[in-house]
């Protein structure tokens, strides 16, 4: 291999990497803003309900809450995968224009079966972190931010349920893309239900 492809390879890749690093700031600071934007949203309508009293106040407070509870966790669940990848130097590029949360895409056919495993697990842990946090700064005094944990706690378990099986099929040497194809059709809305019963009980059980 001559010289000067060796330099044009490097330049490439550098103009990649640079390419990158943009995409993932921006997206970065637009995902930041949403996160901000709507816990700011919600905090001001459970304040307004729990100083107000009144039912539209707290109608209102509720609806925040499970509309920022899926943002804030689905935010969270895609940079956790992204997080699993990159940490294990993953081809994993940021795309162009991403698809609702999707922000990444990852390379089946360049990346190990560990980098795979890795990736996957990260979305899981994002969420179950996210809830951790929210029990532990959240006081529970309201209704609303009682409905903000178990929202995102159902998400959470919503999401272990599609993806544990996947995790554990392709550490047992099964196709990571062919298991994934497998599980949505098997699946159904099996894991929307799981969610939304454990999320019930840990609202009834918080308020």
């Amino acid at each position: 291999m001559s010289e000067s492809t060796i330099e044009n390879q490097t330049e490439e890749l550098h103009e990649q990497r640079s390419r990158d690093m943009a995409r993932l700031k921006k997206i970065g600071t637009r995902h930041a803003a949403t996160v901000l934007a709507a816990l700011t949203i919600w905090g001001a309508a459970d304040y307004w309900a729990s100083e107000s009293g009144l039912l539209l106040a707290e109608t209102i407070a509720l609806l925040n809450a499970l509309f920022v509870g899926v943002i804030v966790a689905s935010i969270a669940h895609e940079w956790g995968h992204f997080s699993g990848a990159r940490i294990t130097r993953s081809v994993s590029p940021v795309m162009k224009e991403p698809v609702s949360f999707f922000m990444f895409s990852f390379k089946d056919d360049v990346n190990s079966r560990e980098q795979f495993l890795a990736m996957s697990m990260g979305g899981p842990i994002a969420n179950w972190l996210l809830v951790l946090g929210l029990f532990m700064l959240l006081p529970m005094a309201t209704w609303s931010q009682a409905l903000l944990l178990a929202t995102t706690f159902a998400i959470a378990v919503s999401v272990c349920v599609f993806e544990l099986p996947v995790i554990n099929s392709v550490m047992y040497g099964e196709n990571p893309g062919a298991t994934i194809q497998r599980r949505l059709q098997e699946i159904g809305n099996t894991s929307r239900y799981s969610g939304f019963a454990a999320g019930a009980v840990v609202w009834l059980l918080a308020i």
